[in-house]
């Protein structure tokens, strides 16, 4: 009797989970939160695929695609490396790159269109919460079957795939590396661990604060989970950044602080000792560090080649000025001496204008009310992990990180609305065209009248 009660509760879940699906906005939810678990080669059709979901989803209601105040920068911003092709040193690397971000872009606008009040925005982050669960759950399994077990396999989730795939594409394959640095569903730890320090301002906020309270258990392990897989990527400046996102959300539960210091020493008695030693090691001069400053130096002298427009996007400018200096590797760094290398005061203008106009929307936030405090948390947290980790690496560099930046771009916009007020403003009206028409159509209205008063 109790068995067959059980498999009626699973059938009767199964069902309500296929009729969930069959809607066209957790679909392109979906597709958007499940990028970081494939390969780099998927990610454009996840994004295509979910841009797809959110038109049917739009159309059943009568709205059009959407697009926010952070969404316009972007759209600035990839049509300045539109320009760049006019004077870039490798026009087939910023055509590409171009491309990755126009692509991407598409899960930027199916989270925008689909978001449309704060029951979907919380299902939002459950999934977020989800994938970065699972994510971390695969770093750490590596990490315990290669440091414990002495396992010779591959720390990268989709070698056996990526092995065949890029027989076909002109990309340098990354040998199988014998360290401990794990990298998941990505190619390399350091972005890995990137990916998470993007995502998890977000997880904390909803393993606290999110609507559904009976999955918090739940969403505090993947939460724990995601900080594991960034300990074992041993990736210095995303512990830094760690901490950094971990110091604002102390500040902001400062009646808690007792129990957030209790709770993180506890924490710090299962970190194995080798993570520990990596973290200590970055106040010294080691190999790394020591290429990483001689990487500085040869980027502000490439950049003061040409401070105002930069070299063109694209990490083959930037690795073939490098190489110009005696440095193998393919960008800065450093997301300043990257933007300013690749498009100069211009480029970075742009992503510090956007940096800005998230600031200002996270104080409003703080300063809304109780209810809308801890987003404006989560924001500044974000904020100030994306530029810590940004002092150390490059966040932007492949497909996956930047689908994962514009969606979170993409939560600032929403949030803004949906807490604030403010309003999203429909794709078609936000290219230049109509722009232009209006804006000649008004000028020659002028001259008219001009002329009628003569």
């Amino acid at each position: 009797m109790a068995g067959r009660t059980i498999r009626t509760k699973i059938k009767d879940k199964g069902r309500q989970i296929g009729e969930d699906l069959k809607q066209p906005w957790l679909l392109a939810l979906l597709f958007v939160a499940c990028i970081p678990i494939f390969p780099e080669y998927i990610a454009p059709l996840l994004a295509g695929g979910a841009l797809l979901a959110a038109h049917f989803d739009a159309k059943r209601s009568g709205r059009r695609v959407q697009v926010g105040t952070l969404g316009k920068i972007m759209l600035a911003y990839m049509a300045y490396m539109v320009f760049g092709l006019l004077y870039t040193t490798n026009f087939l690397s910023t055509l590409s790159t171009i491309a990755m971000w126009a692509v991407m872009f598409l899960g930027y606008l199916a989270l925008s269109t689909v978001l449309v009040d704060r029951q979907r925005y919380d299902t939002a982050l459950f999934c977020l919460c989800l994938v970065v669960g699972l994510v971390g759950t695969i770093g750490c399994v590596q990490y315990v079957l290669r440091a414990v077990f002495d396992q010779g396999l591959t720390l990268q989730f989709w070698r056996f795939a990526d092995e065949i795939v890029f027989e076909w594409l002109p990309i340098d394959f990354l040998p199988i590396t014998t360290d401990l640095r794990v990298s998941a569903t990505f190619n390399n730890p350091n972005i890995f661990a990137e990916y998470v320090i993007m995502v998890l301002p977000f997880v904390a906020y909803y393993s606290f604060s999110g609507q559904r309270t009976g999955t918090r258990t739940l969403c505090r392990c993947c939460l724990l989970i995601a900080a594991g897989g960034v300990a074992v990527s041993f990736s210095r400046g995303c512990y830094l950044a760690l901490l950094v996102i971990a110091l604002i959300f102390c500040v902001a539960n400062i009646r808690k602080i007792m129990l957030i210091i209790f709770t993180a020493a506890s924490a710090l008695l299962l970190v194995p000792e080798s993570v520990l030693a990596r973290l200590f090691s970055v106040s010294g001069m080691d190999a790394s560090t020591n290429e990483r400053v001689r990487i500085w130096m040869a980027g502000l002298e490439t950049i003061g080649q040409d401070p105002l427009f930069g070299m063109g996007a694209g990490v083959s400018n930037t690795w073939d000025a490098l190489l110009h200096h005696g440095i193998n590797a393919p960008h800065m760094h450093n997301i300043v001496l990257q933007l300013l290398a690749e498009g100069g005061v211009i480029a970075l203008g742009l992503m510090l204008f956007a940096a800005w106009k998230l600031l200002r929307g996270s104080i409003e936030m703080l300063q809304s009310s109780r209810e809308t405090r801890m987003m404006g948390v989560v924001f500044l947290a974000f904020i100030a992990g994306f530029c810590m980790d940004g002092m150390v690496d490059f966040p932007l560099l492949t497909p996956k990180l930047v689908g994962i930046f514009l969606m979170a771009l993409s939560l600032g916009d929403v949030a803004m609305k949906l807490y604030l007020g403010r309003e999203l403003q429909p794709l078609r009206e936000v290219r230049p065209l109509p722009w232009l028409r209006r804006r000649f159509g008004r000028a020659s209205e002028a001259r008219e009248d001009a002329a009628a008063r003569k």
